[in-house]
């Protein structure tokens, strides 16, 4: 069995940068040293990470950076209290818990040695699970949670995850388009007929009556983030401008202007739509949609924003994927895009309490639906899900 001491450290840079590349995953943006000194920077710092070792060996076994998320700061989508409502009758003072792994992004992994053993892996994540609760319990939070996790890190809680602790399918789900081939023409012939003809009329429409720019994110913060906040208003959540703003600021400052991009589209001179384009290692994310909200004309704007123009320039970039993000899966995957499931989980400090399964037992529900009349759209991941 492994003989596990857990650190509390305030930076990621007290870490050695080897060690901290040696055990984070390469392919995960929110993992990365560069990810998590920019929100250092940006004032979303950690409130500690905690850092896993066999006692006595400097490597690096895992690491849980844990954030504290209040409603003033405004990052609601990453607000523990949005996704486990049901528990809030025992919070305290209205909070849940602090936000554990990432506070960006979906279907982020576990900061993990994979060479471990899987009881190994078990003892390592036990031992951060009680230092987690800890931290927890020092703020008078009964929980510790994880938000839009994907399958492979849910298969490493779950051994540590029991009586008492919630967990859910999120209410949206993660899509992914594999690039076929190497160009978009190999992308469009991998597509239904009917579903061809719709992309090439959508793309066609957008052609002549849209222009598309992709500039370095950092010059157009002020353009795309009003954008961003319209969108997302839309959809029941009241972020301000400046939330905004801080967490592009945070991707421009992690990435650079070569990988950190905004595609504005335009109409007569003037940027109807926007998206943020992130490139790590071989994949394009598109972290972000935006509009204007003034009932501008609209040439198939959004699904050119976020699949077709990121694809195009996924391939002349030579990557291997494009990740379109949450929300919409329908329609991204009838345009290509595999949907992959997320989950929510919340760790409870009182392991005999019991929990209401009604909200976790109707996002399965939901999802069993969905699956069922479309089986082709959704990953096989989902098969030991539902």
């Amino acid at each position: 069995m492994v003989a596990v001491v857990v650190e509390h450290l305030s930076s990621v840079d007290d870490v050695a940068g080897s060690a901290w590349d040696g055990v984070a995953d390469p392919r995960e943006l929110f993992q990365s040293r560069a990810w998590l000194r920019a929100l250092e920077r940006s004032g979303d710092a950690p409130v500690t990470y905690l850092i896993a070792r066999q006692r006595g060996d400097p490597r690096i076994l895992a690491a849980l950076p844990l954030h504290e998320v209040p409603p003033s700061r405004g990052d609601y989508l990453y607000w523990p209290e949005l996704h486990f409502q049901d528990l809030l009758a025992r919070s305290r003072g209205g909070r849940l818990g602090l936000l554990a792994g990432s506070c960006a992004g979906f279907g982020a992994g576990l900061i993990l040695d994979r060479t471990l053993p899987a009881p190994a892996r078990t003892a390592v994540l036990r031992a951060l699970r009680q230092a987690a609760d800890a931290v927890a319990a020092e703020r008078g939070l009964p929980y510790t949670c994880f938000l839009f996790l994907g399958p492979s890190a849910w298969r490493d809680l779950a051994p540590v995850t029991g009586a008492g602790d919630a967990v859910r399918l999120a209410g949206v789900a993660l899509t992914e388009l594999e690039l076929p081939g190497e160009d978009f023409g190999d992308y469009l012939a991998t597509l239904p007929r009917n579903t061809r003809t719709s992309v090439r009329r959508e793309t066609g429409t957008f052609a002549r009556e849209c222009e598309s720019l992709i500039v370095p994110l950092s010059e157009a913060l002020a353009t795309v983030a009003p954008m961003i906040v319209n969108v997302r208003a839309k959809h029941g959540m009241a972020y301000g401008e400046a939330t905004v703003t801080r967490r592009l600021a945070a991707y421009a400052a992690a990435l650079g202007d070569e990988s950190a991009m905004a595609l504005l589209c335009r109409v007569r001179g003037r940027t109807v739509g926007a998206a943020v384009l992130c490139r790590w290692h071989d994949r394009l994310h598109v972290t972000d949609f935006g509009r204007l909200d003034d009932q501008a004309p609209d040439p198939f704007v959004y699904f050119n924003a976020v699949i077709y123009e990121p694809v195009r320039h996924a391939y002349a970039a030579g990557l291997s994927s494009v990740v379109t993000g949450a929300g919409a899966e329908l329609g991204k995957a009838r345009r290509g895009a595999a949907i992959h499931p997320l989950l929510h989980l919340a760790w409870t400090a009182d392991a005999g309490q019991p929990i209401d399964t009604a909200p976790a037992d109707q996002r399965a529900h939901h999802w069993r639906t969905l699956r069922g009349a479309h089986p082709g759209y959704f990953h096989p991941t989902w098969d030991e899900l539902l």
